[in-house]
């Protein structure tokens, strides 16, 4: 016999030799336990990696465990991420996402039973800490564990208030999503309790959110998509002349709008169509001097309802919020003062004429005749004028009585009827001389 043929036998001989001694079989240089595994058995398989991967997760073909024995996966740091016993095994399944390139397989079997063991016979791993086809932050799906990030900043220069849109937003229990301003001052933390879909955060003062997720060692869930961002570039809503907040208001949100005055008044009130707060957030009423006169809070809101009356010509509004929940905030539709001889006049939003009715004269007159007397051959046009002149008076000054509510919801109808008598009296007149002239002649 050759040495060559020796030497082939040797090498066989030797390779039976060691797969016969090798504790548990492998794929891939993955991990498998014997089947069944032996009592008072501890073993830690080697590492299972990848290099580079940011997230990774084993499938498990199979693992069946007896009472009292576990198999424990650890991070390439040592830190425990989950245990497997009797109660939870199984066939065909994915572990979690775990944060890292590296996992680690332990089994600790008693002195009792045994049974399978297990076979992990695929690894699937994460390149990246996200997804990266969206601008705006969406995690993996489900997201990892041990796992803790923050998204680039979401900006919209200009804007004084911002808010974001879900998507969908799926959290497991104390896993944890957090909204920061620009300054990294926290908002509003998402948990397991506060989730949902298609649904809008709370408006936040600045141009600028930042989201973060962190997430604990056990079970993970969805987690997160935001699709849209608004901006608000206004501190309020700025088409009327008196005070509106957006609605709903922003959170950490403190502004005094534009001074309330009429200057020479003795005394002057306000009128809320609608003042909505929530708990900690407060409306502030000051005079031009800044003494403050009262403060609305969530206990004392309401519809519809006046100020109490102040000395002065000036009155100022503050809000302030927290950095909770919101709500509609406000509306400062009219406002009242008195002079010094205590007569009361209403002003509004802004100075703007009734609707005038646009038939015009002849519309409501059609009998008017075509040819009038030549003393008032323009009559008709000059009616026009007339009529437009009443039905423009603004709304400003429109009563010197202290009740005139029921006078300023009205008072369009009271001036067209007081044009509409004028000019029907007129049409007489007109009429009476020109059947008096044609009897003459």
């Amino acid at each position: 016999m050759s040495r060559v043929s020796i030497l082939k036998i040797i090498l066989c001989c030797l390779l039976i030799i060691i797969n016969g001694c090798t504790s548990a079989s492998s794929s891939e240089c993955l991990a498998e336990s014997d089947h069944p595994y032996a009592n008072n058995f501890v073993d830690t398989w080697p590492d299972i990696s990848e290099s580079g991967a940011n997230q990774i997760r084993v499938h498990f073909e199979n693992i069946d465990l007896a009472s009292y024995d576990k198999l424990i996966l650890y991070d390439k740091y040592d830190n425990k991420l989950v245990t497997y016993n009797y109660g939870n095994t199984g066939k065909d399944f994915w572990t979690e996402w775990y944060t890292g390139d590296t996992l680690k397989v332990k089994l600790v079997t008693d002195n009792s039973y045994t049974a399978y063991g297990f076979k992990i016979d695929k690894i699937e791993f994460r390149s990246d800490v996200s997804t990266s086809n969206n601008s705006l932050p969406e995690s993996y799906h489900p997201y990892a564990n041990n796992f803790e990030y923050t998204w680039p900043d979401i900006s919209k220069p200009g804007a004084t208030q911002i808010r974001l849109h879900f998507e969908n937003l799926d959290l497991a229990s104390y896993d944890k999503l957090i909204l920061y301003d620009k300054y990294d001052d926290k908002l509003v933390s998402y948990n397991y309790g506060n989730t949902g879909k298609d649904f809008w955060t709370e408006w936040y003062t600045g141009d600028t959110l930042k989201v973060k997720l962190v997430t604990d060692n056990s079970k993970t869930g969805y987690g997160l998509k935001i699709d849209e961002v608004e901006g608000r570039s206004d501190m309020g809503i700025s088409d009327n002349s008196l005070a509106e907040s957006h609605h709903p208001y922003a959170n950490n949100f403190e502004y005094t709008w534009p001074d309330i005055s009429r200057s020479g008044a003795a005394q002057i009130r306000l009128h809320f169509e609608n003042l909505d707060l929530t708990s900690y957030d407060k409306l502030i009423l000051y005079d031009k001097y800044d003494n403050k006169l009262v403060t609305y809070n969530y206990g004392n809101t309401g519809k519809d309802f006046w100020t109490e009356w102040y000395t002065g010509d000036t009155l100022k509004v503050k809000l302030v919020t927290d950095n909770s929940i919101t709500d509609y905030g406000f509306k400062i539709d009219k406002g009242e003062i008195k002079d010094e001889k205590n007569v009361t006049t209403t002003f509004t939003e802004s100075t703007k004429t009734l609707d005038s009715d646009p038939r015009g004269v002849k519309g409501i007159y059609p009998e008017l005749p075509e040819k009038t007397p030549e003393s008032s051959q323009n009559f008709t046009v000059y009616l026009d004028s007339i009529y437009k002149q009443i039905i423009e008076i603004g709304v400003l000054n429109i009563s010197e009585t202290e009740d005139q509510s029921w006078i300023s919801n009205n008072i369009g109808w009271i001036f067209s009827g007081v044009g509409v008598s004028l000019i029907g009296f007129m049409y007489r007149h007109l009429k009476k001389s020109k059947d008096e002239k044609l009897e003459d002649n």
